[in-house]
């Protein structure tokens, strides 16, 4: 009898062991594929969406460069060179694309800032191709009139007031005959590519600067006891036209 209990024992004993060296080994696996999942970091990938921004001062890229990588932002690379325009395509992210163009046109670092539609850069190219000359003045300490104002080939006249000046916004008109071709022989006159970039003192804080626009080619005017005399000229006969329409005022 004793010895039929004790088969029975063994018996029941072998059984039931198998099945918890299962039911172990199953949780030890389950608990392997769980610390697999917890110890996976996946980075989330970051939506960005395409901005052209048009540099308003093309011999400073650098530090228009250096602006946006500082915002967390990626320059990702010129689309249009020339001596006098630079455009740059900007990647931001696209939940914040609304928020940073307001940024990078606030910084005073660039001229336009757009999302990159499928037209977007044509429009801005056929503007430069366009345009005869420009002509836009910075602010000082003071209360100098801050305007630009462009002329196509057509002899139209595009300003758009900023900052202390008698109309704000943006106007438009024609000039006569006369004064078109007065201004096409002035600048026939000048030598633009043989000027200086630049007239100017770092040394003199508080003066505005003029930049002007022609053949591809920006002139910053600020010390004008250096300008040359035609191109002094040019940007008074400019100016004179706006102060006559009381643009603004000196």
């Amino acid at each position: 009898m004793k010895s039929i209990l004790l088969s029975v024992f063994l018996l029941a004993l072998s059984c039931g062991s198998p099945k918890k060296v299962v039911k172990e080994t199953k949780k030890e696996v389950e608990t392997e594929v769980e610390t697999k999942i917890e110890g996976t970091t996946e980075t989330p990938k970051v939506i960005t969406e395409e901005i052209i921004a048009v540099l308003k001062y093309p011999n400073r890229m650098e530090d228009a460069k250096q602006l946006v990588v500082n915002s967390g932002l990626t320059w990702d690379k010129l689309i249009f060179n020339q001596d006098d325009t630079k455009i740059a395509l900007l990647k931001v992210p696209a939940d914040k694309s609304n928020f940073w163009i307001e940024r990078l046109m606030t910084s005073g670092e660039f001229k336009s800032v757009e999302l990159n539609k499928e037209l977007t850069l044509n429009k801005i190219i056929s503007d430069i191709e366009t345009t005869f000359v420009s002509l836009r003045k910075t602010q000082c300490y003071g209360h100098c009139p801050v305007f630009d104002v462009k002329i196509d080939k057509q002899g139209n006249v595009f300003y758009n007031g900023i900052k202390y000046v008698l109309v704000k916004g943006k106007k438009s008109f024609k000039l006569t005959d006369k004064q078109f071709s007065k201004l096409k022989n002035m600048l026939g006159k000048t030598s633009f590519s043989k000027y200086r970039i630049a007239y100017n003192n770092p040394r003199i804080s508080d003066l505005p600067s003029t930049y002007i626009s022609h053949n591809n080619k920006e002139i910053q005017l600020r010390v004008w006891g250096e300008v040359p005399t035609e191109l002094v000229q040019v940007t008074e006969y400019i100016e004179d036209i706006l102060l006559a329409k009381k643009f603004y005022e000196l």
